[in-house]
């Protein structure tokens, strides 16, 4: 759905030809490999080679018995992206903003899915031949209370964002790190928040060792990823974008599992299994995408394309829409948590192939 404002007309033709000879390609420039669609006939065992990248290999040869004291699924519940031309001579600058919110689901479900992918992700690495500590052995160690005591409880509530774990699983090192990134809290406080999460995650390095030698010398498997529910284009990025003119922000509503990663620690070192691709997943978890109501009053109704304002008689021109992605609880349920569990399945096929 293009969120689109248009300045005044350029009084020369010069960025309209520039324009059309470069092509749309050029105007397009790809930042992300393009997402992988999960369909039906998705078969995660065989995309794991080419979707998965993995650093220090060869911690996973010989992998017998692991525990996973961390896995984290962030679910970003509000996006905003921003285009803007340049504008040349007497030709005004436009610019465009759009907004969208997650509603529909919350943190219950959110809570929810996560507690039943986790205990999902155990059972499929035992059937995959590992031997894997129970929960209640790992949070009973010594070193694990430490860990959480440096680290956060979930769940970790942000603006545009909600990071849950299972229950009696806290964040900490890595995982606490990304889930309070400094981009995350605006402001200097924000920023000193993000240095203590980094410095915790350097300083818990010895107590994450000590925790594997306390479970019997155990690779500790700990699981991130992140939901996505709209992909939001700029479409004025670069010099072409710049001198269009029309200010355009693209927007896709569907979830996706947008980054997914599997840190593996085995004693000193750290290894990683890292999704390349974000994966696509049915738009059809979502019921309507309607814009947001402006006021309490005001009955939000569904619609096609965004309305947008010009500023008359002012030769810059902005305007804004804010939308609402309303998801359907069961669908999402089955869609966003069918995703993360491919996702699931692809770390233990690798895990299993490369041992």
């Amino acid at each position: 759905m293009p969120v689109r404002c248009l300045p005044r007309r350029l009084p020369a033709l010069l960025g309209l030809a520039l324009l059309m000879a470069a092509g749309p390609a050029a105007l397009h420039a790809k930042d992300v490999p393009e997402p992988v669609a999960v369909a039906a006939d998705f078969d995660a065992a065989a995309q794991a080679g080419a979707l998965l990248k993995v650093s220090e290999a060869q911690l996973l040869k010989g992998l017998r018995r692991v525990a996973v004291p961390q896995f984290s699924v962030e679910f970003i519940t509000a996006d905003s992206a921003s285009a803007e031309t340049s504008g040349f001579a007497a030709a005004g600058r436009a610019r465009v903003t759009a907004s969208y919110r997650l509603q529909g689901v919350a943190e219950p479900e959110f809570q929810a899915m996560t507690e039943a992918l986790y205990v999902e992700f155990l059972q499929a690495l035992a059937a995959s031949g590992l031997e894997v500590l129970p929960l209640a052995q790992v949070t009973a160690a010594p070193s694990y209370a430490k860990l959480a005591a440096s680290g956060v409880s979930t769940p970790v509530r942000e603006d545009s964002s909600i990071t849950v774990a299972p229950q009696g699983l806290a964040l900490y090192g890595t995982n606490r790190a990304i889930a309070t990134a400094p981009g995350k809290s605006a402001g200097l406080l924000g920023t000193f928040s993000g240095f203590s999460s980094v410095a915790s995650a350097i300083g818990s390095i010895g107590d994450v060792q000590a925790l594997g030698k306390e479970l019997g010398d155990a690779a500790l498997l700990e699981v991130h990823m992140v939901v996505n529910f709209v992909e939001l284009t700029n479409n004025n990025k670069g010099f072409f974008g710049r001198i269009s003119s029309t200010a355009s922000v693209g927007a896709k509503t569907a979830p996706s599992v947008g980054k997914a990663t599997l840190g593996v620690q085995v004693g000193a070192v750290r290894g990683s299994l890292e999704l390349t691709r974000a994966l696509a997943l049915d738009a059809s978890a979502f019921s309507t995408v309607r814009e947001q109501a402006k006021s309490t009053g005001e009955k939000a109704g569904a619609v096609a394309v965004a309305v947008l304002a010009f500023a008359i008689g002012s030769k810059d021109s902005n305007s804004s829409s804010a939308m609402e992605a309303v998801a359907d609880p069961v669908r999402y349920r089955e869609v966003v948590g069918g995703g993360l569990g491919q996702v699931g399945q692809m770390f233990v096929a690798r895990l299993k192939s490369e041992r």
